[in-house]
């Protein structure tokens, strides 16, 4: 139910559809080497595919090997892979192949990734130059095959280039890996790999919490290569700067002392005087709190060209600004030519004064408090708040009495996941009790987190991240909180549709209080949260059940008497949430002299109008009865039995409505009866989470030892235990037939079906009539049942073939298209649930077996004349 056509809502709520400026972790794109897995096969393609503007441009790329050269000129793209063992960009490239024109490529010709463009970012993905470096040195000097200039560039950043963020990216090659023409760049936890200046260039880049790989070379000469070799501008105060990073080796066979810090590069250059070595390229490299393994042994030289086009070399003492500061490791070292930077020299290197002032959204020194406020009916505090960052970093606290948190953290990456639990609650159980959870889901709205942000967590934010969930491919939203892998990427297309849905529902009733159009029920401030609490208080949510893996799914919303919220219509529009209405709804509650509430599965609940015309009965029942004398409150529920109705907290809902005198009309069975074990796939989730045991043919109790629970009469004694200590009236209600005759086959005449019996896999602990099982209960507390499956049953045999079809669920799917491949229409009909002639037909047995009951004369009296 929650994959929507959202056209209508993008017409109508197209001033959301923009996004900010840099959304991280959503993606207007999807790319898979997968037939039909995205919508583009190539990230090449996904690229030529971006909007003209320079809008946020997100490509989500799933795993794969993307054999591709890649050219991105267009400003505030970013890349989002899925790991970066996962998807992996590469293509065999050297500066001495040859290109169209028949001339070599040169260095930057061989470059894998090339941007060209302002605010990139990248992600959890691998640039790797597959040319065969180690082959091709092995070949012999006279090899015609021999390639002579082996540079293989991974990523290449242009000169027009500025403001690019990589995080979780592994850039991999031998020489000349990666290239920084200018601009400035950021990496943080990240991996960077190669033998012969595999770092170089002019641009300002900062290394943050990342490892710098040298990798193997047989049969070579000390030293095996350089990790870098800047060219820095003079005038550029910070060229290659690596902080609290690790240089190590590919492996064991790399010996000690064998690849220098860095070296020198003043490239070739044209001047009016001539083509020689840039003097200006003064190359700037440090090293800062960073470990050194054993192959570490300082800086070297490098030679260019002067003037006259002789050799020159290029010395660290004479030819660049090299320095570390607090470097630890068998390769670190103050011997020799090793600058070291003073203490006061080294202040001068914070990420926010070498990037002048740019903090890029990955940053490590990222220090953001974060406040919001919990909302949710019946909610118990403090509450337990955890924040999740993109990568899984997460962090707790508890809220305040009023549901406030506040939280401080740092170099945390959004987007984030904010979820809030009531305290020792388990958030995925279905078998025990569980309390209310929530979640939200947090994006920036701008380049940059800002120093404060506030992220509210109530029904609302919770539907939304659970739609953002479905769309991912998650059972719901708490899949997300629970993931292990990374990272978080959700399709911006849903968040704007989730979003239009939600105003599309609630604008009404948020202006109503003051609030505007753009209001964001996750990020808004917190004078407005007064405001707000008077919609949230309205509202219920909760996590739907999966039946054939047994964990918690997608969420639904519902306002306070059960009627499902942001679900479109038939047309595509969602219905207002009209507060006014609501309101004056719980006042007639309030005053009527009679209530009654239903609990129960799903032939008895409410539907919203995009799955017409199936109906439960107790969405009818109301129509019985005067308004002014008898108010129904309907919180049956889909898929759930007695137990796991419970469990999952409807009734803690539906109880907290209770008052003496009301009515409670308690009907289950069909999900209780779940109870085979051998069942393929889902059979030990039904057992675990929906089943309840029957009693004997002697009437007994039949559950394990110590386990009432599993008992039905046990389970449904809960809700009667209940309702007698509380001065309400409880009534049991057999479950109404399927359409099945004797031998569990549709078709006539309809028998008694809600009997288990032992299977040839033994599949059954326990088994037994269910219905004799609430006669039993009925009997045993001394309280009145109505018998609906044996009414039922009479209804279906009177009206036979083809008449019962116009009252169970068979329709045309020209006509119903949700059901062209469900269950329900007319060559395939749904022998359980009604539509509404059956609906209301059972509606009618329910008041025509209540008239029979002395117990309850009292809500005859209420009936419609």
């Amino acid at each position: 139910m929650k994959h929507y056509s959202v056209t209508i809502l993008i017409g109508i709520f197209s001033m959301l559809l923009t996004l900010p400026a840099q959304a991280i972790g959503l993606y207007q794109a999807v790319v898979s080497p997968k037939p039909n897995a995205g919508e583009y096969s190539s990230i090449n393609e996904a690229i030529q595919k971006a909007p003209d503007d320079n809008s946020t441009y997100s490509v989500f790329i799933k795993p794969g090997l993307y054999n591709e050269q890649i050219i991105i000129n267009r400003n505030n793209v970013h890349l989002i892979g899925s790991g970066k063992d996962k998807t992996i960009i590469a293509k065999a490239i050297a500066a001495g192949m040859k290109g169209e024109n028949g001339k070599n490529i040169g260095t930057s010709g061989s470059r894998v990734v090339e941007i060209n463009g302002t605010d990139f970012t990248a992600q959890s993905l691998t640039i790797r130059n597959d040319f065969d470096y180690l082959a091709n040195d092995i070949k012999a000097k006279d090899d015609p095959s021999r390639i002579r200039q082996t540079q293989a560039v991974a990523l290449l950043l242009g000169k027009q280039s500025d403001r690019s963020a990589f995080y979780d990216v592994s850039l991999e090659g031998f020489q000349d890996t990666f290239y920084s023409k200018g601009g400035r760049s950021y990496f943080n936890h990240s991996r960077i790999s190669g033998t012969v200046d595999f770092i170089f260039g002019n641009g300002l880049v900062v290394f943050d919490n990342s490892d710098i790989v040298a990798r193997y070379r047989p049969n070579k000469e000390l030293p095996i290569g350089y990790l870098t070799a800047p060219s820095t501008n003079d005038k550029q105060a910070f060229g290659l700067v690596f902080i609290n990073s690790r240089l190590i080796k590919e492996d064991d066979r790399i010996p000690a002392a064998s690849y220098a810090l860095g070296r020198p590069w003043h490239p070739t250059t044209t001047f009016q005087d001539g083509r020689y070595a840039d003097p200006s390229a003064m190359g700037s490299t440090t090293f800062i709190n960073s470990e050194m393994d054993d192959h570490i042994y300082g800086w070297d030289r490098m030679h260019g060209k002067d003037i006259n086009g002789q050799p020159i070399w290029f010395t660290p003492e004479n030819g660049a600004r090299f320095s570390e500061y607090k470097n630890y490791g068998s390769g670190a070292s103050i011997q020799g030519y090793r600058p070291q930077l003073t203490d006061n020299e080294a202040t001068k290197f914070t990420i926010k004064n070498m990037l002048d002032g740019w903090q890029p959204i990955f940053a490590s020194n990222q220090k953001t408090s974060v406040k919001g406020h919990v909302s949710a009916h019946l909610m118990t505090f403090p509450a337990q708040v955890t924040l999740i960052d993109q990568y899984g970093k997460n962090i707790t606290t508890t809220t305040d009495k009023n549901g406030v948190y506040q939280l401080e953290i740092e170099g945390f990456i959004p987007p984030f996941i904010v979820s809030a639990s009531e305290e020792n609650t388990d958030c995925l159980s279905n078998n025990t009790l569980r309390g209310i959870c929530m979640t939200a889901f947090y994006t920036p709205k701008k380049a940059q987190l800002d120093k404060n942000i506030h992220i509210n967590i109530n029904p609302i934010t919770d539907l939304i991240l659970s739609d953002l969930a479905v769309d991912a491919s998650y059972l719901g939203s708490q899949q997300v909180v629970s993931k292990t892998t990374t990272p978080i990427a959700f399709s911006a297309t849903e968040y704007n549709a989730s979003m239009a849905r939600f105003h599309q529902g609630f604008n009404k009733s948020l202006m109503s209080l003051g609030l505007t159009e753009e209001f964001d029920p996750a990020q808004y401030q917190p004078q407005l949260h007064k405001r707000f609490s008077k919609v949230t208080k309205w509202l219920w949510t909760n996590r739907n059940y999966h039946t054939k893996i047994g964990e918690v799914a997608d969420s639904t919303l519902m306002d306070r008497f059960f009627n499902p919220l942001l679900v479109p219509n038939l047309d595509g529009q969602v219905p207002e949430f009209d507060l006014n209405a609501t309101l004056a709804k719980q006042k007639q509650a309030d005053n009527a002299p009679h209530r009654i509430f239903i609990i129960g599965d799903s032939t008895a609940s409410i539907y919203p109008e995009a799955v017409a015309p199936r109906m439960g009965w107790g969405q009818v029942l109301q129509n019985n009865f005067e308004p002014s004398k008898a108010q129904v409150i309907n919180g049956a529920q889909s898929g759930r039995s007695s137990r796991s109705y419970y469990n999952q907290g409807w009734f803690r809902y539906l109880s907290s409505m209770m008052r003496p005198n009301d009515y409670l009309l308690i009907q289950f069975g069909h999900n209780d009866e779940k109870c085979n074990e051998a069942s393929k796939g889902r059979g030990p989730h039904d057992v675990a989470n929906t089943c309840t045991y029957p009693n004997n043919d002697n009437g007994d109790i039949q559950a394990p030892k110590g386990e009432d629970a599993f008992s039905f009469q046990r389970s449904l004694e809960v809700f009667v235990h209940y309702a007698q200590s509380h001065k309400v009236t409880p009534v049991l209600l057999t479950p109404v037939t399927r359409v099945k005759n004797a031998k569990g086959k549709t078709g006539f005449p309809v028998a008694s079906g809600h009997i288990t019996k032992q299977n040839k896999d033994s599949g059954f602990a326990y088994f037994g009539d269910y219905i004799q099982t609430v006669k039993d209960t009925a009997k045993a507390n001394n309280i009145v049942y109505l018998d609906l499956e044996a009414r039922t049953i009479e209804l279906a045999n009177e009206l036979g073939e083809p008449d019962w079809k116009s009252y169970w669920l068979a329709v045309d799917s020209a006509v119903y298209p949700y059901y062209k491949n469900r269950t329900g229409r007319l060559d395939k009909p749904d022998t359980t649930h009604f539509q509404e002639k059956g609906a209301n037909a059972v509606a009618k047995l329910v008041i025509e077996e209540i008239k029979k009951q002395p117990e309850l004369q009292e809500l005859i009296s209420s009936l419609h004349k």
